[in-house]
């Protein structure tokens, strides 16, 4: 029941909030070949239906940490935590019948609230009471100044154990360093909540040398860390690891950074090394925290298998460079529901080794280099149902994307980007490849120019490139069509109820959390595509472009 003839079905490391499915082939099968996917609670008798897994393709990707094979894989989102599903796959290749099988995972519990403390500690004694923790201890911090007392972290608790750090207050209990105000070596099972971690509270340019927690990547493989409801405040790096860390969980934190939002940070180099979280590794989550002030809000990192990461519900006030840095992601990947204000692009992506990397129901409001960061040879991303809306920037054009490496396998769908630029250029989307794709149900304005430089046609504008004559057929990844800008729409500068706000240019910062959710008439209302289990719960005929998708309950974005 649980076994499908030529492949081997593998779960993601377990998170709160969804399910990870991998599926490497032990033999050959048609690229015609498609996996559906349908989900339940243990216990229940609906089905609902999950995004089809994407076909991994090797030869659509440049060399990984880890060989890139031939699998198919995907996620399963909005679930609950510690809850027993059952996952249902049906394969469907050409010219064999179907096969069907289904297993059962738990996403993953949260730490617990802990009981009473057993254990306290003061300024005067607190390394020597963090040199002695064993498992199941509770360790409260009493109110007080820590300062400049290299704090380090190298003693485990268990699963059923773990060793618990706590504050007696959030705003009470102050860790300060002007390096790193504690560092996670040869600790897991372990949670640190309700303090404060002051850096310097002084912009060390690239140096980005003051860091709220660090991952020692000398005792790399640190599991089950998990910060809640932190303050962390003046660093240049948030909660960052250079190597493997597995099982990670940053939620209900407030992290703010040394960067501001001025030209000559964010039109340079800068803030680039200033990570707010960086969780390179499996298993590793950050959700319903609130940051500001860093260079790449979110991020893995080069030369390490990164599955199984999500981010998600997190609001964004400004952020120098991306917002999620999925460059050398590997698979199941996903940004999600969060709402980003005053950043260089929404998502970069400088590579993925051959994805899944999902990027939905994303609201991001002046970006300045533009919505996207697709550089490199890349496949396997989805970008689903995201608000851009930016004004005059560093390209001229609504989006840019650079011949910097072939894209296929990809789909594109149910987007909406504004572009109040003086320019009147739209697209141009210049890397080579673009196909199999879909890229259609999209929403744009100005009706201006778009360009396929590499791979198709070009047009004087949006309301040509949709009617599509000329345009060069491809093969469709999940959807239907055949063609580019099939059933894409124009808007209008301000389609949003209440009106989103922008300043002239990128240099002026705007107010964070505008919920640009659509206008009565707008052209994205109910002229989407549906998307499984990412557009559920849509009202109308079929759901609307956008992150803000009629039907469907509001998002709480940041922390509480």
């Amino acid at each position: 029941m649980g076994s499908l003839a030529g492949l081997d079905w593998r779960f993601e490391r377990a998170t709160p909030e969804q399910i990870g499915l991998y599926l490497p082939t032990t033999r050959a099968f048609s690229y015609a070949t498609t996996v559906a996917v349908r989900f339940r609670r243990n216990g229940d008798t609906a089905w609902s239906q999950a995004h089809p897994l994407l076909r991994i393709r090797p030869d659509y990707s440049i060399a990984g940490p880890v060989p890139v094979v031939d699998a198919f894989a995907g996620s399963i989102f909005d679930l609950l935590p510690a809850t027993a599903y059952n996952i249902e796959l049906t394969v469907s290749e050409p010219g064999q019948p179907a096969q069907v099988a289904s297993q059962s995972f738990s996403t993953r519990a949260l730490p617990a609230s802990p009981g009473s403390a057993n254990k306290t500690a003061t300024p005067a004694n607190v390394a020597a009471q963090l040199a002695a923790l064993n498992p199941g201890d509770v360790l409260q911090l009493a109110e007080g100044q820590y300062n400049n007392l290299n704090l380090f972290l190298s003693r485990a608790g268990t699963v059923a154990s773990p060793i618990v750090i706590r504050g007696a207050s959030q705003a009470g209990v102050v860790i300060r360093d002007n390096d790193t105000c504690l560092q996670i070596r040869n600790a897991s099972h372990v949670v640190v909540e309700n303090l404060t971690l002051q850096g310097s509270g002084v912009n060390s340019g690239t140096a980005a040398s003051s860091r709220g927690v660090l991952f020692h990547d000398g005792n790399a493989g640190q599991t089950n860390v998990t910060f809640r409801n932190l303050v962390i405040a003046g660093v240049d790096m948030g909660i960052v690891a250079y190597d493997t860390i597995n099982g990670a969980l940053v939620y209900h934190c407030r992290l703010t950074g040394n960067n501001p939002w001025t030209q000559a940070e964010i039109e340079t180099n800068a803030t680039w090394n200033d990570d707010g979280i960086r969780l390179p590794g499996e298993g590793n989550c950050a959700w319903n925290n609130t940051l500001e002030g860093f260079g790449d809000c979110f991020a893995v990192t080069a030369g390490v298998l990164s599955a199984a990461v999500h981010y998600w519900r997190n609001l964004v006030r400004m952020t120098g460079d991306d917002a999620f840095e999925a460059d050398y992601g590997t698979r199941n990947l996903s940004f999600y529901d969060n709402h980003v204000s005053n950043c260089g692009t929404l998502m970069s992506v400088d590579p993925v080794y051959g994805g899944p990397l999902y990027c939905f129901r994303n609201v991001a409001i002046n970006t300045m280099r533009g919505p996207y960061k697709l550089n490199n040879t890349n496949s396997g991303f989805m970008i689903y149902n995201n608000t851009v809306v930016r004004t005059e920037g560093r390209t001229n054009w609504g989006w840019v994307q650079n011949n910097d490496g072939v894209l296929r396998s990809y789909s594109y769908r149910n987007n909406i980007v504004v572009y109040r630029g003086t320019s009147g250029q739209t697209l141009a989307f210049e890397a080579e490849g673009n196909s199999p794709i879909d890229f259609t149900h999209n929403a744009w304005y100005p009706n201006g120019q778009v360009w396929w430089t590499t791979s198709g046609a070009s047009y004087g504008s949006i309301s040509q490139a949709i009617a599509g004559a000329g345009q060069a057929a491809t093969s469709p990844l999940f959807g239907s069509s055949t063609r580019r800008h099939q059933f894409d729409v124009l808007t209008t500068s301000d389609p949003f109820a209440p009106s989103v706000t922008l300043g002239p240019s990128h240099l002026t910062r705007v107010a964070a959390a505008q919920v640009p959710a659509l206008a009565a008439g707008a052209a994205m209302r109910n002229a989407g595509v549906a998307i499984a289990n990412i557009t559920d719960g849509f009202s109308g005929a079929a759901p609307d472009m956008g992150a803000i998708i009629g039907g469907r309950p509001a998002v709480s974005y940041g922390a509480p």
